[in-house]
């Protein structure tokens, strides 16, 4: 058997860590509460369980049911012992769990024993962690897309306790970690690259025109793209100059684009001249015949 790890890991809780005050209220699928709006919940969780509707702050609707957010902690004990209330309705008032959540990536799907191949589930997983940690999970559930056929498996487990330095399970899995919701890619819009603006080294520019000095709101010069030339925003639909290509484009290659761009900048002034131009002519021609 592999040793297992003994050194520190990060899955331990810090005590400073936010705790979640919320209660949640369990709901069937088919529960006829769910179609209420949080008014209506409010009045119906007020009668039923005899309270204050100054107890209850926001209502917001969760997949396992609702979620309450008590207005102080005197509260939230007051909403929790007047649970008994919502008997025989169904409903089921919870407290928040504030456990530890810990990723355990590449486990094996099928495990080989002495009688044939074994499909691993949650509590075969929950055993394993127990054996290998001390400490068996609340809850476990495959996490991500999963294939059938795949060799390996991505579970997620859930602790009262925070278990104490990384651990393997099965003897083949990745080391498990706590897990952490992706954060979404920032953008930077100095240099249209998919990374946070404050790691961007370039200085805030005008958007117009691309100086340091001053911004796009005291610009006063006329807009023009900095890929083609033409009379519209590097980063516009009109621009058909791409403005993350890998290459330099030379004048000769930005000569049609900047055209079109030209052309379709003047069409409205070719119009109203000609407008102009037909309104004088009607002029003097009535001039002329009124002579």
């Amino acid at each position: 058997m592999s040793k297992i790890r003994t050194r520190g890991s990060n899955i331990e809780k810090s005590p400073d860590a936010p705790t979640n005050k919320r209660l949640f209220l369990r709901l069937p699928h088919e529960h006829e509460w769910r179609k209420f709006s949080p008014a209506g919940i409010r009045e119906v969780i007020v009668k039923k369980l005899s309270t204050s509707p100054t107890l209850i702050g926001k209502i917001k609707p969760v997949n396992s049911g609702l979620a309450l957010s008590p207005y102080s902690t005197e509260a939230r004990k007051k909403i929790l012992n007047a649970g008994n209330g919502l008997f025989l309705t169904g409903a089921k008032l919870e407290a928040a769990t504030n456990w530890v959540t810990v990723l355990i990536p590449t486990a094996l799907a099928v495990i080989r024993k002495e009688l044939g191949k074994v499909e691993v589930i949650n509590i075969m997983l929950a055993d394993e962690v127990g054996r290998v940690c001390s400490i068996w999970p609340a809850h476990s559930k495959l996490y991500g897309g999963n294939k059938a056929e795949a060799p390996h498996r991505t579970w997620i487990a859930f602790f009262p306790k925070a278990p104490r330095g990384s651990f393997k399970v099965f003897d083949e899995s990745g080391v498990a970690r706590p897990f952490k919701k992706q954060q979404p890619l920032g953008f930077c819009k100095r240099c249209n690259v998919h990374y946070s603006i404050e790691h961007c080294s370039r200085p805030p520019s005008c958007g117009n025109c691309g100086s340091t000095n001053h911004t796009k709101d005291l610009c006063m010069v006329a807009t023009k793209g900095r890929n083609c030339g033409g009379p519209h925003r590097s980063d516009s639909r009109r621009s058909f100059a791409r403005p993350t290509c890998s290459c330099t484009l030379i004048k000769e290659q930005l000569k049609p684009y900047r055209l079109a761009g030209e052309r379709e900048f003047q069409a409205l002034p070719r119009a109203k001249f000609a407008e102009e131009s037909a309104a004088k002519a009607d002029n003097i021609n009535n001039n002329v015949i009124s002579s």
